[in-house]
């Protein structure tokens, strides 16, 4: 180092970068150390039969041996529909009640109303 390089280090910045020797070659490039590959047992298992296509309901519908999904989809379906047609009828029978009932209570009313007429009216 010179006088220069001195004072430009004590004064902060960076030390001069020195030329790094070059190391000799080393001989280990050649010697290159072969991995085996990992060897796999040879199991003889059998061939399975399973259908990876499908579905896990379906799988689960054959485990517990009930009705496929569109089945009791279907019969959900007719279910509901019969329930709202029935929910409709009831509503329908009740106006149909209801207004039978008011026919009734005025019926009444008229019938209370000519029997007072009748007793208020003189007898000759």
């Amino acid at each position: 180092m010179n006088s220069n390089d001195v004072r430009s280090y004590q004064s902060g910045d960076r030390a001069p970068i020195q030329p790094v020797e070059e190391f000799p070659e080393d001989d280990f490039e050649d010697d290159k150390v072969e991995i085996p590959e990992p060897v796999l047992p040879d199991l003889d298992l059998p061939q399975s039969e399973l259908d990876l296509t499908m579905t896990f309901e379906t799988l689960l519908s054959e485990v517990t041996g009930k009705t496929s999904q569109p089945e009791e989809t279907t019969k959900v379906q007719k279910r509901a529909s019969n329930v709202l047609k029935l929910a409709q009828e009831n509503a329908k029978l009740q106006e149909e009640l209801k207004a039978m009932n008011e026919r009734l209570e005025a019926a009444q009313r008229r019938q209370e109303e000519l029997g007072r007429k009748l007793q208020k009216r003189p007898t000759s």
